[in-house]
């Protein structure tokens, strides 16, 4: 048998491909060549890997800031201790309050356009809620009649009714004339319970709003106007509104309470 000549030829990478400009030249070793080569192959991978990595480390930095933030605006700032289905639609705001007692429909003496607006704010005191929504509270309702659900009210609510009632007892005798001793001793009670009622409020949420002093004739006064974080009062009414329960309809109630299902 004749002696047959095999080529050998070395398994290269295809990453490694040798271009005509890597060919040996002569003079040239394949070692030296090698050596040429890796760095440029190695600076392309390096290249690549950067490419992935930097955007994942990105990615993942943001979305750590994201949770973390979450969490602690959730838990440690506004820990959901209780349900209400205005949760899922309140959003806070920055709010300068003036307490501005002029040219106010708000304030002063009784008038139709003061009656008017406290009507209109008070206007959807009552809602309707879920029979889920009310098991929520482990608590009976009165019941609508059409099985639509139960009617409750929201504490911002009651808390807008007692100060309407205290601004109408200022003015006693113009909303209330020639009451009873009856009638006067259940509005005298009444006041009582929506000043307690604040009270309680105002400790409830505390505040904690800075506001600095002044001087003013020869005292110090609290500034009237300062920054607060408030509830976004327009979409809180406007769900109120969209579940409210006219004075009409409670003919349509269950005379008793009721338990939800």
């Amino acid at each position: 048998m004749g002696d047959s000549h095999h080529e050998i030829v070395p398994f290269i990478h295809k990453a490694y491909n040798i271009s005509s400009e890597h060919k040996l030249t002569e003079g040239e070793s394949e070692e030296k060549r090698d050596r040429d080569i890796a760095p440029t192959t190695v600076r392309k991978w390096r290249r690549h890997f950067l490419y992935l990595i930097v955007p994942a480390l990105i990615f993942s930095n943001l979305f750590t800031v994201v949770k973390w933030r979450e969490a602690y605006s959730n838990a440690c700032i506004r820990p959901q201790l209780t349900y209400s289905p205005t949760k899922s639609i309140t959003t806070y705001e920055r709010k300068t309050l003036w307490r501005d007692i002029d040219n106010n429909v708000f304030t002063g003496s009784p008038r139709p356009e003061f009656d008017k607006a406290w009507h209109e704010l008070l206007s959807p005191m009552v809602i309707r809620i879920t029979n889920d929504e009310l098991k929520t509270l482990h608590k009976p309702s009165l019941a609508l009649l059409d099985g639509s659900g139960f009617i409750a009210e929201t504490a911002a609510y009651h808390e807008l009714h007692c100060i309407k009632r205290l601004r109408r007892h200022l003015f006693v005798e113009n909303y209330y004339p020639n009451m009873t001793e009856a009638e006067e001793d259940r509005e005298n009670r009444h006041v009582d319970h929506c000043l307690e009622y604040l009270r309680e409020a105002a400790m409830c949420r505390g505040d904690p709003t800075l506001v600095p002093f002044h001087w003013e004739e020869g005292k110090p006064f609290s500034s009237q106007e300062s920054v607060h974080e408030c509830i976004n009062w327009e979409s809180f009414a406007n769900w109120a509104e969209s579940r409210k329960i006219d004075a009409s309809q409670y003919s349509k109630l269950s005379d008793d309470v009721v338990y939800p299902i």
